[in-house]
C-alpha cells in the first residue's frame, strides 16, 4: 500500500518540480503571456501618447508589434501554448488596431468613416470566425474547411502570407499615424528609389481623387509615404480576407442553423 501511495504522488511531485520556461500549472506566468501583457502596457502607452508625441507613440506600437511576434514563438519553444494565451493575443490584436484607427479617424475627419468600416469590419469578421469555430469545435479559429475562399484558406495555412498581409496594414496604418505629425512626416525616404516606387508616381493619379488618401500625397516624397506605398498590396489582401471571412462566418452560421432543425 505505501508503495502505491508513493507511484500516485510521484506526477505531483514531477509537476511541481516543472522550471519556469516549461509547461507548468500556472498559465498565468507563462512566458509568453508575461510578453502578452507587456504588449497590451505598449500598444496602451502608444496610443495614449498618438496625440502629443507621435515619434514615441510609434516607437511604442512597434515594441508591441514586435511582442505580438514572440509570444507565439516562446508559446511553441517551451511548450506553453493556452487557450488563455490564444484569446489573450487574438483580442488584444483585435483592440490594438481598433484604438489605432480611432486615433485615425480622429487625426483625419475625412478618413473617420473609412476608419470605422475597417474597424467594425475587423472585430466582425474575427468574432464571428472564432465563434463558429467553437460551434463546429475545431481547436483554433484557424482551421478552416477546404470549400473555404482561396484567399482564406491561403492566409490561415500559409504563416509567411498570414504574416506579410498582418504587418502591411499595421504598418499602413503606422504611415499614416507617422504622417499627420509635421516631424515625423519630414523623415525623408531614399532618393535613389523614388523613381520605383508607386508613391510619387503611379499612386498619385487614381488615388488623386479618393480623399482617404489626400494626405498620403501631401508628402511624396517621405519614407512614410513610400513604406505605405509598399504596404498597400498586402492592406487589400488583408481587407479581402476579411470580408470572405465574414461571409464565410455567416454561411457557416446558416448551415448550422439548417443541420440543427432537421435533428
Amino acid at each position: 500500500m505505501p508503495a502505491k501511495t508513493r507511484r500516485a504522488s510521484a506526477p505531483a511531485v514531477l509537476s511541481s518540480e516543472r522550471g519556469f520556461f516549461q509547461r507548468h500549472e500556472n498559465v498565468f506566468v507563462y512566458v509568453p503571456n508575461l510578453i502578452g501583457y507587456a504588449r497590451v502596457v505598449l500598444a496602451s502607452i502608444a496610443l495614449a501618447y498618438a496625440f502629443d508625441d507621435v515619434p514615441f507613440a510609434l516607437g511604442a506600437y512597434f515594441l508591441s508589434f514586435v511582442c505580438d511576434e514572440l509570444d507565439g514563438r516562446f508559446a511553441r519553444m517551451f511548450d506553453q501554448c493556452s487557450e488563455f494565451g490564444k484569446l489573450l493575443d487574438m483580442v488584444t490584436d483585435r483592440l490594438a488596431t481598433a484604438g489605432l484607427l480611432m486615433v485615425l479617424g480622429t487625426k483625419f475627419p475625412r478618413w473617420f468613416f473609412t476608419c470605422l468600416a475597417l474597424l467594425l469590419l475587423d472585430i466582425a469578421s474575427h468574432w464571428l470566425q472564432m465563434y463558429t469555430s467553437v460551434l463546429a469545435s475545431r481547436k483554433s479559429h484557424k482551421e478552416v474547411s477546404s470549400n473555404a475562399n482561396i484567399i482564406l484558406r491561403l492566409y490561415y495555412t500559409n504563416r509567411i502570407f498570414m504574416g506579410v498581409c498582418c504587418v502591411s496594414a499595421e504598418v499602413l496604418y503606422l504611415c499614416a499615424l507617422a504622417l499627420s505629425d509635421a516631424k515625423a512626416a519630414s523623415v525623408q525616404g531614399v532618393k535613389a528609389f523614388a523613381g520605383f516606387l508607386p508613391s510619387a508616381v503611379v499612386l498619385s493619379v487614381p488615388l488623386k481623387f479618393v480623399p482617404t488618401f489626400s494626405m498620403v500625397l501631401q508628402h511624396p516624397d517621405s519614407l512614410a509615404t513610400q513604406v505605405a506605398a509598399l504596404m498597400v498590396p498586402g492592406f487589400l489582401i488583408k481587407q479581402w480576407a476579411n470580408v470572405a471571412q465574414l461571409v464565410g462566418s455567416c454561411a457557416a452560421l446558416a448551415e448550422h442553423d439548417k443541420k440543427k432543425k432537421k435533428k
